[in-house]
């Protein structure tokens, strides 16, 4: 391992549409590149990040496998009652010909799990165990994998809500970054996401984490996820520069996130640098995103003869797309090996 300890990364926006899970498969492939055994987490009961983990083809050809596990599956033991998360299995590589890039598949079965936590996340709140329980499978989950299969990053995609699943997948994590596009809706979706996750925050503390008692720590979400920075994507360029629609929001992006997120979700020097730039900008791809979906690849490792017919400029836009998100997986390692 390269960390002394497991790192649980989520990337979230309660906005739908913004690439966060393009955004996530693509700097974990930066990171398994650069020698850090990464899993990839698909906490989305879509299954988008599994999709495009695999390929369309594979997933499909693999999705009723008995032997391809789920999120569901080491969740089933907890949901149904009587029995604990099950992490007795090998998790199972990422597509791409990817070294060091792992999956742990979604489930539309989710949300069943999201169904126990509106009695489990208030029975935690007024600090009985079975609401630990409950609450800390996920987080219980992702600690007992990261030690026994020695994980140095676990990169976690969720679904674009402020729900209970989302509400402790937050409270349970080490770091979360924001994606985001620049749209009026975006701004919005920063100042409900700061807003919400105080407002959790606060009431985590004040309730399951004063009332835990004797209950062991792992049992007890951490409840101090640590906002790291934003991703700008998909902005459309004229003249190597921003168009001046989308740079209009754009200038709008720093004084909302200082607002909203790092004065709140942040500290020490983290406050200044998460809101002063973005951790990196990512531009419009055009087709080549739909070309990953499909084939399991990350943005800069397509071959160029698969999208020169669809799209001018492709071996441009690989090139660049290897370059910001060598930028960002860059950005981000060194914010997790400081803090």
């Amino acid at each position: 391992m390269k960390f002394a300890r497991s790192k649980k990364l989520v990337f979230f926006n309660n906005k739908g549409g913004v690439g966060k899970t393009t955004l996530a498969f693509n700097t974990a492939v930066k990171f398994a590149n650069q020698g850090y055994k990464t899993v990839l987490v698909d906490l989305d009961s879509q299954c988008n990040l599994t999709r495009l983990a695999l390929g369309e083809e594979y997933y499909d050809n693999t999705i009723f496998s008995a032997s391809s596990r789920t999120i569901y599956d080491v969740l089933k033991g907890v949901i149904r009652g009587g029995a604990d998360i099950n992490v007795d299995f090998n998790l199972e590589p990422a597509k791409g010909a990817v070294q060091n890039l792992f999956l742990l598949r979604g489930d539309m079965r989710l949300s069943e799990y999201e169904n126990i936590l509106a009695t489990g996340y208030n029975a935690a709140a007024a600090g009985e165990q079975i609401g630990y329980f409950q609450t800390s499978a996920i987080d219980r989950t992702l600690r007992q994998i990261g030690m026994s299969q020695e994980i140095d990053i676990f990169v976690i995609d969720t679904s674009p809500n402020l729900g209970l699943l989302n509400r402790i997948i937050l409270l349970g994590c080490d770091y979360f970054v924001v994606p985001l596009m620049p749209d009026a809706l975006s701004l919005q979706g920063i100042e409900n996401l700061g807003n919400m996750l105080t407002k959790w925050k606060r009431n985590w503390r004040d309730t399951g984490k004063a009332l835990s008692g004797n209950a062991e720590t792992q049992y007890v979400l951490n409840g101090e996820g640590l906002f790291i920075g934003y991703i700008l994507n998909s902005y459309n360029v004229y003249g190597h520069r921003p168009i001046k629609d989308h740079q209009k929001w754009i200038s709008q992006i720093p004084i909302k996130v200082e607002e909203c997120l790092s004065k709140k979700h942040c500290k020490n020097g983290l406050v200044a640098k998460s809101c002063k730039a973005s951790l990196q900008d990512i531009q419009d791809y055009g087709r080549l995103p739909a070309i990953t979906h499909e084939n399991g690849i990350a943005l800069f490792n397509i071959d160029p003869s698969q999208a020169e017919a669809t799209q001018l400029g492709t071996r441009e836009n690989i090139s660049k797309a290897d370059q910001e998100f060598n930028s960002l997986a860059r950005n981000i390692l060194e914010i997790l090996q400081t803090y």
